[in-house]
């Protein structure tokens, strides 16, 4: 993930509730659909937010490009078990906003920010979550946020 993207799991609604709170790293590494369907047609749907994109792994399906907005999909013995959208804040795109957040609210699931945020499938919600990221703040601001870094090498 490049420093100019948000990235967000794509959670069905009914699992995330029943399921208890553990760590960050638990929460990414869950394969959240492999007992929940993604809405039928999902590859058509995905389709329509981004092309098809070329992965590196045939256990990874991409819609979108590596380092813009991108939505992927994760295999385990060829069935959607995780599902994530990286959205590039440089340039933001209101299309792939808007159906993105319509496909999550088509398979009833909740977007969660690589930080632990979570977020219903809302403009608002979803434009804070961006506007509250540290991708914004870098794409924003690029030669102050790097100056944040040098000042925290320099202080130690």
């Amino acid at each position: 993930m490049a420093v100019w993207q948000v990235e967000f799991t794509i959670v069905p609604r009914r699992a995330f509730a029943n399921t208890p709170r553990g760590t960050l790293a638990q929460l990414w590494d869950t394969d959240w659909w492999s007992a929940q369907a993604l809405p039928s047609g999902h590859e058509r749907h995905l389709t329509a937010i981004a092309p098809s994109g070329a992965s590196s792994t045939t256990d990874v399906q991409t819609w979108g490009e590596h380092d813009g907005n991108r939505v992927d999909i994760s295999l385990v013995d060829g069935k959607p078990a995780r599902m994530t959208a990286c959205v590039d804040v440089r340039r933001l795109d209101a299309t792939f906003g808007a159906k993105l957040l319509q496909f999550a609210r088509t398979a009833d699931a909740l977007l969660i920010r690589r930080d632990g945020l979570v977020i219903e499938p809302t403009v608002g919600a979803f434009g804070a979550a961006l506007r509250t990221s540290d991708a914004w703040k870098h794409a924003k601001d690029p030669a102050a946020n790097l100056a944040a870094y040098a000042d925290q090498d320099d202080s130690e």
